[in-house]
């Protein structure tokens, strides 16, 4: 009988610890990662409109993955960064890209 409420407990744990957090959140909306001294994020959002950005969660399923890292860029040259440290012209299928390439 010790046995089942420990197996019975064991099994009950990850259950009352999900309660507790916050699962299946969606990822924050890509406006509010670009970061600029004295920018909002409003600030921020219009700015990725003006980078070709066509809503503030930067998802776009008819966007080349060539016109994602000039977008990215565009908000870099008008001096944004990440807030957590992104940088897609370091990635893997990014580096080739003609909007990765490093400025002469």
């Amino acid at each position: 009988m010790r046995w089942k409420n420990i197996a019975f407990a064991v099994c009950l744990l990850p259950v009352i610890s999900a309660c507790h957090a916050r699962p299946f959140q969606p990822p924050p909306a890509e406006s509010s990662q670009w970061l600029k001294a004295g920018a909002s994020e409003n600030d921020a959002f219009q700015s990725m409109l003006a980078c070709g950005y066509i809503n503030g969660s930067g998802s776009d399923a008819k966007a080349t993955t060539e016109q994602r890292a000039e977008r990215f860029q565009c908000m870099k040259r008008a001096g944004y960064s990440r807030r957590d440290n992104l940088d897609l012209c370091t990635q893997p299928s990014f580096r080739t890209l003609k909007a990765c390439a490093p400025a002469h």
